[in-house]
């Protein structure tokens, strides 16, 4: 009867309350089910009873077990409020784990659930308790992604565009939400553990318990990370068995079928077949395979608060390996180009077209295993980068520790009966790291055969009139309704060129200041990428600017002298082989392919980050 008088109409949310352990000794965050936008009474009841029966859940057990709990004594209160929709949703600690003069909040566009549940990566913020001022604003590696409401629910959604760049709190907001956390500390008189959300301009509070203060809390720190990492095995389990077998077989499928055998009606209708199911892969992708990237960020964090390394990207050299697919391929080339550089009689027929004997057969075997990924097009294509790369000094990677060494300073840090946590964590960390990168290898090769049957149909549709070429630029629907009507000529798509966007969109920045992402001061000649052919423009020394590198680009990478890269992070690949090779990268600089045009002299400064720029063609 009270359910039906406060909430008959209204969206609520079912959520665990256990007062009796959550407590300034123990926390429950996370570990029992809480439900977001119910609606209706039959709704509310039933996930009142799913939220009962999480008590048993397996994590839920494992915890109390650990805390010497009675299992068979435990009890739960369930709490239904009131849905707050706020457009921007987080935590805070009034007092931070390593310091107590500091608070520690962390905000996410959209509602709470992606970050409580490890989907959604937050910006946090330090702030002073006393000074009220923040000492540090620290961002994700990207911002892709939201949690939003359905018509009951939620759904885990790619974020818009225009918030991809946008700090989710303004500083006035942080400000408000660090006096009502002291606020809320001050009347309960310990350390708070607040959830909130802003809907307008107003700051909600949605839950506040005591920050645990036992002795034992790093232990229960890392078993309040069970949620991330069971979440993180059923996602490792799908994308293995499932995910990845089905995009393999997918693109194998495609790479069978010749565009250039098909008549005009058929190439119509497999243009937009293959359009399909290249969205339909690239959605998949931002689902499901880019937030399993949470793992390797995981480990970082962990490997950090317990080993305390001097380098805080230590823990990469745990993670990185051979067998990742870009490492095999770009092995494959610095051979192949080595082979050339040390045999002066092949490497003139090699610029003459003719490629012989074990090195020819090498070539082959690297196009068939990776020119139907999107970058080499042609053998010719791959033999060009090769020879470009042998008429350059071998650049050597940076030495690493060794990882061997290293694993046993990160599992001895543990306590015994943590070791195998610790071991859990970090095998999930390197299959993260591995699939993160082969995963955009195998949607390179789908996005390949799309545009395979787009360049045929281009072809076409250029023979027809001497006013086109197989260059220009069609709209999809101008390219289906040619092939479908042999008397129709489309039209172009008019073409912006570099030095069109350098006359009106230019701006005159001198400096910027972005993320070191690694070590080193250089000065070169940039070179702006703005599509994937232009990888191929690169001279040896330049500075590639680019908006970012996936491991489909880093087969340049031995040739530039610096990297400038729109994303930000020092876990995104143009940061990782960046470090490996020891080149002076930053990262994290808006509009940095507008603001950088090809030809200008670059300096970058890798241990600051900064970039400085002089307008025009420099003498390098």
């Amino acid at each position: 009867e009270q359910l039906i008088k406060y909430f008959s109409d209204t969206a609520v949310v079912v959520r665990s309350s256990a007062p009796g352990e959550d407590s300034e000794k123990t926390s429950f965050a996370g570990l029992h089910e809480s439900y977001v936008n119910v609606r209706g009474i039959d709704s509310i009841m039933e996930h009142i009873r799913l939220v009962w029966a999480s008590l048993w859940s397996d994590a839920a057990l494992l915890y109390r077990e650990e805390l010497g709990l009675d299992i068979n004594h435990s009890s739960m209160a369930v709490l239904v409020q009131e849905l707050v929709a706020g457009e921007v949703s987080g935590i805070v600690f009034s007092k931070g784990p390593e310091n107590n003069n500091q608070m520690v909040i962390e905000a996410v566009h959209g509602l709470n659930k992606g970050l409580v549940d490890g989907d959604v990566e937050p910006d946090r913020w330090l702030v002073d308790r006393e000074k009220k001022s923040i000492i540090r604003h620290s961002g994700p590696s990207v911002r892709g992604k939201i949690v939003r409401l359905k018509e009951t629910g939620t759904a885990l959604e790619k974020l818009p565009e225009n918030l991809s760049d946008t700090i989710p709190l303004k500083e006035k907001d942080v400000l408000e939400i660090h006096y009502i956390a002291l606020e809320l500390e001050k009347k309960f008189g310990l350390a708070q553990d607040i959830e909130w959300t802003k809907r307008d301009d107003d700051i909600y509070v949605l839950q506040s318990r005591p920050v645990t203060i036992s002795q034992n809390s790093e232990k229960l720190w890392y078993l309040s990370l069970r949620r991330n990492i069971d979440n993180l095995h059923t996602l490792r389990k799908k994308i293995e068995d499932k995910l990845i077998p089905e995009m393999i077989s997918d693109a194998k499928l495609l790479q069978s079928i010749n565009p250039a055998l098909m008549d005009d009606n058929k190439l119509a209708e497999e243009i937009i077949r293959r359009k399909k199911l290249y969205e339909e892969w690239n959605k998949r992708y931002t689902d499901e395979f880019i937030p399993f990237a949470h793992g390797m960020r995981l480990f970082g964090q962990v490997y950090n608060d317990r080993v305390k390394p001097s380098n805080p990207y230590e823990f990469m050299d745990l993670l990185s390996g051979s067998e990742m697919l870009s490492i095999k391929r770009n092995e494959g080339i610095n051979r192949l180009a080595g082979i050339l550089r040390n045999d002066a009689s092949l490497m003139d027929k090699a610029k003459n077209g003719v490629v012989e004997g074990d090195f020819a057969e090498g070539l082959e075997k690297l196009f068939r295993d990776f020119g139907h990924s999107g970058i080499f097009k042609t053998r010719k294509d791959l033999l060009g980068h090769i020879i470009k790369l042998a008429s350059n000094p071998e650049k050597e990677k940076q030495d690493q520790e060794d990882s061997s060494e290293l694993e046993r300073s990160f599992i001895s840090a543990f306590e015994e009966e943590e070791k195998g946590f610790a071991e859990e964590l970090l095998d999930i960390a390197r299959i993260s790291y591995r699939l993160r990168d082969d995963d955009n290898i195998h949607l390179g090769r789908i996005e390949h055969q799309y545009l395979l049957s787009l360049n045929e149909a281009k072809m076409r549709i250029a023979a027809r009139s001497d006013k086109l070429d197989p260059e220009d630029n069609f709209e999809l629907e101008e390219l289906v309704k040619a092939l479908r009507d042999s008397a129709y000529i489309p039209e172009k798509k008019m073409r912006i060129s570099r030095e069109d966007v350098t006359l009106h969109e230019k701006k005159n920045v001198r400096q910027i200041q972005g993320q070191p992402a690694g070590e080193g001061i250089v000065t070169g000649r940039a070179r702006v990428i703005d599509e994937k052919q232009d990888l191929f423009d690169i001279k040896s020394g330049e500075i590639m600017v680019c908006d970012s590198i996936d491991p489909n680009m880093t087969f340049v990478v031995p040739l530039v002298s610096g990297i400038v890269e729109r994303r930000g992070g020092m876990l995104i690949h143009g940061a990782i082989i960046a470090r490996e090779y020891g080149i002076p990268c930053v990262t994290g600089i808006p509009d940095a392919t507008k603001i950088i045009a090809n030809k200008d002299e670059v300096t970058v400064d890798g241990y600051l980050g900064i970039v400085t720029i002089r307008k025009g063609e420099g003498k390098y």
